[in-house]
């Protein structure tokens, strides 16, 4: 699947289909820990889960907002933090904020009060949503990085993965290697599932590029995994230091590899759901690491379909498996039913 920037040229996917204030409401209802039971809005239906799996400490973080003002919109978050939860918490505490500051929020907002008026475009609203994403990944990062130099946590750094829905369109935003698929329901109850993100890794080739250019380079560890190495790296480790290697080349934080082609710039994508769309899985590699997706989707379906939480069995199910995939991780789900 073809993967746009957020300064590529725009393409909402259309895949094939089997009262209002006056001023920006406050406060949000923000939930950054497991959900209690499926909660229902409007539109979707939203479930969470997060474990620490067989990781002595946690550096997975969500963030699930299920009505972003309107019933029309929504925001959902995972974090997947390394060297420590340092990133991840501070995404966690600071993303929202952040995105609530855009000037593109304010015309979101604007935006959904106009139901059944005059609205704009499907287009129009996706390059509103694809600029207040764009600018709250990098402005978050700029944030997260001046944290991380003023406490000396040089390598801190986290993945993301964010859902915001606005009606019946959908994007997707990340970096990393956290991932989104969808689920659909075709003709006679057969299941299909579509990846939503590709993983950003150092041995990409438009990856590798930038890398080698800024003065990184590409090393293989950890049972053949790329990651990425700062041009400091042999002289730090030389001085007695322990200079960490990422074996993503995308990331919020990051700070001692940012001069060496690690980057937050997110790829941003459009979704128009389909009536034959039932299920939107946005996890940590956590899941993804052992549970393929079309599994993944099936035991979501039916844990719902039997008032059970389709996120805690997810999550139990992948620590349940990590010991005979060799994965050694936290792990958490959010799940988006449509």
């Amino acid at each position: 699947m073809m993967i746009e920037t957020a300064t590529d040229p725009l393409s909402i996917k259309r895949r094939q289909s089997s009262d209002d204030a006056e001023t920006m409401p406050t406060p949000l209802k923000v939930l950054n820990s497991s959900a209690q039971s499926y909660i229902e809005t409007k539109n979707y239906v939203f479930d969470c889960n997060t474990q620490i799996g067989l990781r002595p400490s946690q550096e997975d973080r969500l963030v699930m907002i299920p009505k972003l003002f309107h019933d029309d919109m929504a925001f959902c978050a995972v974090f997947d933090g390394t060297v420590g939860h340092h990133a991840s918490e501070f995404l966690m505490r600071n993303v929202v904020d952040v995105m609530l500051q855009t000037e593109e929020m304010q015309q979101l907002v604007e935006i959904s009060k106009r139901a059944g008026k005059k609205a704009p475009s499907h287009n129009e609203v996706a390059l509103v949503i694809r600029d207040c994403l764009h600018k709250t990944f990098l402005r978050t990062d700029d944030a997260l990085l001046r944290y991380c130099a003023d406490h000396q946590y040089h390598y801190a750094s986290s993945t993301g993965v964010t859902a915001f829905m606005w009606r019946d369109m959908l994007t997707i935003a990340h970096v990393g290697d956290s991932k989104a698929c969808i689920a659909k329901m075709s003709g006679q109850n057969r299941l299909s599932v579509e990846w939503l993100t590709v993983d950003h890794k150092p041995n990409m080739p438009h990856e590798l590029s930038r890398i080698q250019q800024h003065g990184g380079s590409l090393v293989w560890l950890h049972g053949n995994k790329a990651y990425i190495r700062g041009g400091d790296f042999l002289v730090r480790q030389a001085r007695g230091e322990h200079p960490k290697q990422l074996n993503y080349s995308r990331a919020f934080g990051g700070k001692d590899l940012k001069p060496y082609g690690l980057i937050a710039e997110p790829d941003i994508n459009h979704f128009e759901i389909q009536p034959d769309d039932k299920l939107v899985l946005v996890a940590s590699d956590g899941l993804w690491d052992v549970v393929d997706p079309i599994q993944a989707c099936e035991i979501a379906l039916n844990a719902k379909r039997n008032g059970r939480s389709a996120a805690y069995e997810l999550t139990q199910r992948a620590i349940r498996d990590m010991p005979s995939r060799n994965v050694c991780d936290n792990v958490t789900v959010l799940a988006i039913f449509f």
